[in-house]
């Protein structure tokens, strides 16, 4: 029997599942319900992923490379390990192949279909990188999937009832938050929000600082400054140090980072419950402040969240239950809150990828982008401002478009950059990439060209632009759309156009810089 499986491609494990006689379950690979999410090369050409070159972090952290979901989408990020240049497609793309290839030993049977999981405020690039990171691997991608979505699934799938969720999934090294409706099985997405440079990790980050800090006031070592190899294995030791702490700090009372060997004299200190709650304050208001600010999107009030929900292993930390339940409510936390995404994950893929007649629960998902997207254009005082054409909590899949001119007679090309963000201060917002459309040929006067945005049902954003051909009928019923909706383009005349091929026009489905 063939099989589509879930996948959540975490940041600092991984996990996949599969619904197998009707009942979702975990895959171990090697041997473990979780896959750290680690690469390492060893000197004679060989790769390990997973726990192995975890433990390869200490001895040789130069050729081991983890957390490298957080760079998804930089295309400038290169990792330079064992005479190779990596990017994180590669090394998601080869933490994607040591699940499946486990999952393919687990089930005896070959792999190929699989639902990956993102964190619902990963930009289009981010979620464009994951999707090439699964192709690389070989899997037919069925669906990329909100993280949250698929924790919201797998809790309240089939409960008989409806409900208001708020999913608040704290991981490694992102945060995100979403509310969703919950109507039988049909799981429709309010709002969402988060923030995807901050997790886990973080957490990890903020006892290290305070170690380190430290660690120089008592010997007056500076280990932040020392970039040796000694130093660098110190700090990795530190880090591990660092995150038993956090998971002791989970259930006790204090914590002592101890490290025999620490450029040359031993490191031993007790972090208590208290100071450690102190550290991460600032972080957890993070997700506090992305809380409020998608519940206000959402239009809603605490008293309407029926339940929250947690996700991911950084919400086992007790301050960030204490923080909801003053927030919110008292929140819910799965026995299984590592693996609950890739549940979620797997249900999916087994709907997707049975024939209708053999499902034996239909799914109906609809999801929202967490970020306005648009494009800069000159305003009246000459100025280059954000023009938004998809605003954020869109529901998706979605299409849009603006009227835009050109600005001077005999223009040779427009050259439109993309972004997304919240401020008409293209500063404040992020660059996503360009579409150069040529003019064909220039015109001797000021003519209208179109910004077509479509997010397909992954989030990825496909950009049409395009030049409308000389004056007439059609092109005056766009301009007469545009007067009276805001600067809207009219798709159905636009289509028709670019599909007689009447209208000259250039597309991207996202180009990064």
């Amino acid at each position: 029997m063939a099989y589509a499986v879930g996948i959540d491609l975490g940041t600092t494990n991984s996990v996949v599942a599969v619904v197998r006689r009707g009942v979702v379950e975990t895959i171990p690979v090697d041997g473990r319900t979780m896959l750290p999410s680690v690469v390492s090369f060893r000197n004679d050409g060989s790769v390990l992923v997973g726990q192995a070159a975890r433990g390869r972090i200490l001895t040789d952290p130069e050729s081991t490379v983890a957390s490298a979901k957080r760079a998804m989408g930089d295309r400038s990020k290169i990792y330079r390990v064992a005479q190779r240049s990596l990017t994180p497609v590669d090394i998601g793309c080869l933490v994607l192949k040591r699940l499946i290839e486990g999952a393919r030993t687990y089930l005896g049977e070959e792999i190929w279909d699989a639902v990956i999981t993102v964190p619902a405020y990963f930009t289009e690039a981010q979620r464009e990188d994951t999707r090439r990171a699964g192709e690389e691997a070989g899997l037919n991608v069925l669906r990329l999937m909100p993280e949250p979505t698929a924790a919201a699934i797998a809790y309240g799938l089939d409960k008989g009832r409806n409900q208001t969720l708020m999913v608040y999934d704290f991981g490694g090294g992102t945060f995100d938050v979403s509310i969703l409706k919950v109507t039988g099985n049909t799981f429709e997405v309010v709002a969402v929000g988060g923030d995807s440079l901050l997790g886990g990790d973080d957490l990890d980050n903020a006892i290290i600082e305070w170690a380190m800090t430290r660690f120089q006031q008592q010997t007056g070592l500076d280990l932040r400054a020392n970039t040796t190899r000694e130093g660098l294995i110190a700090k990795q030791r530190l880090k591990e140090a660092a995150e038993a702490a956090k998971i002791e700090l989970s259930q006790s009372e204090s914590a002592v980072l101890s490290i025999p060997d620490c450029l040359g004299v031993p490191l031993e200190m007790e972090l208590t419950l208290t100071e450690y709650n102190a550290i991460i304050a600032p972080l957890l208001q993070r997700t506090i402040a992305c809380m409020r600010r998608t519940l206000a999107d959402a239009r809603l009030k605490p008293d309407d969240i029926d339940r929250v929900i947690l996700v991911g292993g950084s919400t086992k930390n007790r301050a960030v239950r204490e923080l909801i339940a003053r927030e919110i409510k008292d929140p819910y936390t799965s026995d299984r809150v590592d693996e609950v995404v890739a549940h979620g994950a797997a249900i999916l893929a087994a709907n997707l990828f049975l024939p209708e007649e053999q499902q034996n629960t239909p799914i109906e998902i609809t999801e929202r982008t967490g970020h306005t997207l648009g494009v800069d254009v000159v305003n009246e005082a000459r100025e280059l401002i954000f023009l938004p054409i998809i605003p954020r909590q869109t529901e998706y899949p979605c299409r849009s478009g603006r009227l835009v001119v050109t600005q001077t007679p005999f223009q040779e090309r427009v050259l439109f950059s993309v972004y997304h963000g919240e401020d008409i201060d293209l500063s404040k917002d992020t660059h996503l990439g360009d579409l150069d459309l040529p003019i064909l040929p220039p015109q001797p006067t000021i003519i209208p060209v179109g910004a077509i945005f479509e997010l397909d049902k992954d989030g990825i954003l496909h950009f049409t632009a395009v030049q409308y051909p000389p004056p007439g009928p059609e092109l005056q019923a766009i301009l007469d759309y545009a007067a009276i909706s805001d600067g809207m383009l009219a798709l159905p005349e636009t289509d028709a156009m670019i599909q007689s091929g009447r209208a000259h026009t250039r597309d991207i489905r996202l180009t990064i810089k």
